[in-house]
């Protein structure tokens, strides 16, 4: 494919798990990362110029922070701009699409690694969910809406940030939970309420875990349902079959028709 032509998603009738594991064409890598980035940070544009718009310095940490720190310390700073008289508005379409923008220049020259991309995704798309959760109450989000997530154990990311982009397209609201600890997972299902769960695993090392995480989940959310995906279905089946899911999908077409028969279960 030319990496220049966007393609629909159902022209490509390619395992989910290989979109992770086949190395892709680098300039189609730079561009979803790019796209996914940009993606998570957009917000409708404002019609006047930030009056103070951000420091490259305040961008540069957030950004580190992002890639290589934690949510928690990405939040501090986020917090010590709001002690210091910034509004969320500051934040949210100024400091958050500059860090994005830096991180997706940091990409380009690969000052940062493919892991650290992932992690910088996930996070900000969490951080603009606090930021908005905490704006108060807002119109009921639309029914299609669910977590793409990777087990704390994984390093393979990017096959659920270009899961989450097709999904994106087909009108789905999806936020990503990136090789984070279990208990942040939950919260963060508690908290969404999200009908779905997109798990996409690569390795077999990841299935005792995440059989723990899942036990849990049915315990604290017995109505969310979960769609199992990556690399795992191919390598290792027998390990896959075992992990107690409501659905599996190899590819992105039977991913797409796994999550409307899920959400329509859910919603009975």
């Amino acid at each position: 494919m030319d990496s220049d032509q966007r393609q629909p998603a159902e022209a490509f009738p390619v395992p989910i798990g290989d979109v992770i594991s086949r190395p892709l064409a680098e300039a189609n890598l730079r561009r979803v990362a790019q796209e996914a980035l940009m993606r998570v940070a957009r917000l409708p544009g404002r019609r006047a110029p930030l009056p103070e718009p951000p420091a490259p310095a305040e961008i540069e940490a957030l950004c580190t922070a992002l890639a290589t720190g934690s949510l928690e310390q990405a939040r501090r700073i986020v917090d010590d701009h709001l002690a210091r008289g910034r509004d969320k508005t500051w934040i949210a379409e100024g400091l958050l699409p500059e860090a994005a923008r830096l991180m997706g220049r940091r990409w380009e020259s690969d000052e940062v690694s493919f892991i650290e991309v992932g992690q910088a995704v996930g996070r900000l798309q969490r951080l603009l969910r606090l930021l908005r959760a905490e704006a108060g109450p807002r119109r009921p989000d639309p029914v299609r809406r669910a977590i793409f997530a990777t087990p704390e154990t994984e390093t393979h990311t990017f096959g659920a940030i270009v899961a989450a982009d097709a999904f994106r397209e087909r009108g789905w609201e999806i936020d990503l939970s990136l090789s984070e600890p279990p208990e942040r997972l939950l919260a963060d299902l508690t908290r969404s309420q999200v009908p779905l769960l997109g798990l996409s695993v690569s390795s077999r090392r990841s299935a005792p875990p995440l059989m723990q995480l899942l036990a849990d989940l049915r315990t604290a959310l017995p109505r969310l349902r979960v769609l199992l995906c990556g690399t795992i279905l191919s390598t290792s089946p027998e390990v896959a079959r075992q992990i107690p899911v409501d659905d599996r999908a190899a590819d992105l077409p039977s991913a797409f028709a796994a999550a409307d028969r899920l959400l329509l279960d859910s919603l009975a």
